[in-house]
């Protein structure tokens, strides 16, 4: 299953749109791609956390999360509601 969320990244005085594609599989990892640095790739805790804090179960499964695109560097938290709210769409089907 795949669900794709949208969100905005700024580059100094610019700002793009970032396809944030999560889709989940059979399995037990998490995933994160797309040139995320270490705040971005540590919201898989957050998220989780988040989740089961509000009575929902993180699925264990194996997830992989693509954040486009690809040549634009993602920095800071400001992913981790895109990421949570498309696991959560996943959670839900």
């Amino acid at each position: 299953m795949l669900v794709k969320t949208f969100c905005a990244a700024v580059n100094g005085m610019e700002v793009t749109t970032v396809t944030v594609e999560v889709s989940i599989t059979r399995g037990v990892l998490f995933h994160l791609t797309g040139l995320a640095d270490g705040a971005v790739k540590e919201s898989h805790d957050r998220i989780a956390a988040a989740l089961l804090n509000n009575g929902y179960k993180f699925p264990v499964a194996d997830i992989t999360a693509n954040l486009a695109p690809a040549d634009l560097k993602k920095e800071g938290s400001s992913f981790d509601l895109p990421l949570a709210i498309a696991s959560w769409q996943l959670m839900k089907r």
